[in-house]
């Protein structure tokens, strides 16, 4: 609990707090949304009902795109030392058992030292949500602008035309308290209450199946990896698969997901026990930690913002998380907001840029749930049947074919998705100005640089040793790539409305090949907002579509 706003708000003696953002859930979105507000300036609070530590990894992804954002804050350093060691491969096997049993396909990936960095200044990290999320609170609650109330519940709401007012209460006090925001990020989870009250309803499937994990604890990695170092494996009977293992540290700690039981199973430690060793292939020696049921679903919210009231991470969308996208989804989903709530907050950002937020983010939420979908549904294409455990001749060529199959219809797909993850582009977006300029189609597995109006603006090393990503974060990009053509008007109608904006010369040749343009304008988020071989004949029209004005 931030000490320092307690003790505020106990000497005002008063119920009343008041702030620009209101943020309500304290997950990793909750906390990327604080971080974004708090990195460009904007004071916001997050109320979160749990006392802020976590006992239960349901995510351990953070992915590349992530990855390029933690780089920007400033905490890629503590995400990579709490990711699992940079020797462990991140290889992908299918077994009948982990020990024993048959091994029936592997896809194998290197590990993070051996990783070349072509597409991204960083690498995918294994860095579970056991030490992600406290990396990100410890980071909001070092910022100046970020302040914390934990165990607090949020209660209600009503938004007018000015802000929106909430009603929360401490659970260990119970006290109520008012909070008067300008702005409410949602960030309250698959239940959430706020989507509720705002009468937004979810479109889709809710039904794909229902799971248990289990968070268990096990020096034995002689049995759990008796097939080889593995950050995962998928667990097949003759029914086809039931299960998952994912290595959390590669050493102790372990997560078994157990699919396609009847909905509302309620598992004691002793049933879950039963189902770690039918997985394992053996008796062992394990401690379970926690066990967590969930449903996967693949589903989004009609609208992703309404009034001054905007959702983010599951509250927004829910998704199989076949390919590892939930998490790392909803973080741009926080930096999408946030820098745009920023440049509201700060005067220079128009009306129409907070409609943007619906416009660019919901279509991608949409495309990337149903790519996860997919992923979980080519499990059905599988050969099953008793053959598939059968200990004969008859079952070694079933087991062939079981690998035929599997790699005839790319289930390594899941595995391999820098074109989806860096390749996602914003489309339609009213903040974007396209000029007919499109670039390459999207592609799950093939990524292709492309600074094409609407993309993330490529990584290209420099001669310096840094990335071109480091140059966005704060305000807008005008990066040249030919000092000859004239950028001082567009500099001139960027300043007379107090939009941040500064020039950047560089003709190295990774970024003139990348870029492919003369002058490209980048967002505060990396995404590019124009491009043109040569300077607007309307600066200040320009400046006023990519500012929402």
């Amino acid at each position: 609990m931030n000490e320092t706003l307690e003790e505020k708000l106990e000497e005002l003696g008063a119920p009343d707090i008041e702030v620009p953002v209101l943020i309500v859930g304290g997950g990793p979105v909750g906390l990327a949304a604080a971080i974004e507000l708090g990195y460009q300036g904007v004071d916001c609070i997050l109320v979160e009902r749990r006392d802020g530590s976590i006992g239960h990894p349901k995510m351990n992804q953070v992915g590349v795109r992530t990855s390029e954002i933690c780089r920007r804050w400033g905490v890629i350093d503590q995400v990579r030392a709490q990711s699992i060691p940079e020797d462990f491969p991140r290889n992908i096997h299918f077994v009948t058992q982990a020990y024993g049993g048959h091994e029936l396909a592997r896809y194998e990936f290197p590990a993070r030292k051996d990783e070349k960095h072509i597409n991204s200044p960083e690498a995918l990290q294994r860095c579970s949500q056991i030490w992600f999320d406290p990396i990100l609170r410890d980071h909001a609650r070092a910022m100046t602008f970020v302040d914390f109330l934990y165990e607090t519940e949020f209660v209600s709401f009503e938004q007018d035309t000015d802000g929106v007012t909430a009603q929360i209460r401490h659970l260990r006090t119970d006290e109520p308290r008012t909070v008067r925001a300008q702005y409410l990020i949602a960030c309250d989870g698959a239940m959430s209450d706020i989507r509720d009250q705002l009468g937004v309803e979810l479109q889709g499937d809710f039904g794909l199946n229902f799971n248990q994990t289990v968070f268990f604890r096990s020096e034995r990695r002689d049995l759990l990896l008796e097939k080889g170092r593995t950050i995962m494996q998928w667990v097949f009977g003759e029914n086809g698969m039931w299960a998952d293992i994912v290595a959390i540290n590669g050493k102790d700690l372990w997560r078994l997901s157990i699919m396609h039981l009847p909905h509302g199973t309620d598992l004691t430690h002793e049933e879950a026990g039963e189902h770690l060793r039918r997985a394992v292939g053996t008796d062992f020696e394990f401690e379970v930690i926690s066990i967590l049921p969930w449903e996967r679903k693949r589903v989004t919210a009609e609208k992703f913002s309404k009034g001054r009231v905007f959702l983010a991470g599951d509250a927004a969308k829910q998704m199989s998380p076949t390919g590892g996208f939930g998490m790392n989804t909803g973080i741009q989903e926080a930096v999408d907001i946030g820098w745009k709530l920023a440049a509201v907050l700060q005067g220079w950002g128009g009306d129409k840029l907070l409609a943007s937020f619906d416009a660019e983010r919901r279509p991608t939420a949409q495309i990337i749930t149903d790519e996860a979908a997919l992923n979980f549904t080519q499990f059905a294409k599988l050969p099953r049947g008793p053959l598939l455990v059968a200990e004969s001749p008859e079952g070694e060529a079933f087991r062939e074919e079981f690998k035929k199959v599997l790699h005839d219809i790319d289930m390594d797909r899941e595995y391999d998705t820098d074109g989806l993850v860096l390749g996602y582009r914003y489309e339609d977006s009213p903040i974007i100005v396209y000029n007919g300029d499109k670039g390459p189609p999207l592609e799950t597995m093939n990524y292709v640089h492309s600074a094409a109006p609407g993309h993330r603006a490529p990584h290209a090393w420099l001669e310096d040793g840094s990335s071109t990503l480091d140059w966005y974060g704060h305000g807008f990009v005008l990066v040249r790539t030919d000092p000859s053509v004239g950028t001082g008007a567009l500099e001139a109608a960027a300043e007379a409305v107090g939009m941040p904006f500064k020039t950047v010369d560089c003709s190295e040749d990774a970024v003139v090949r990348y870029y492919e343009k003369k002058l490209i304008l980048v967002r505060p988020d990396g995404h590019v907002a124009w491009r043109s071989d040569a300077a607007p004949d309307d600066p200040a029209g320009l400046i006023d579509t990519v500012r929402g004005a």
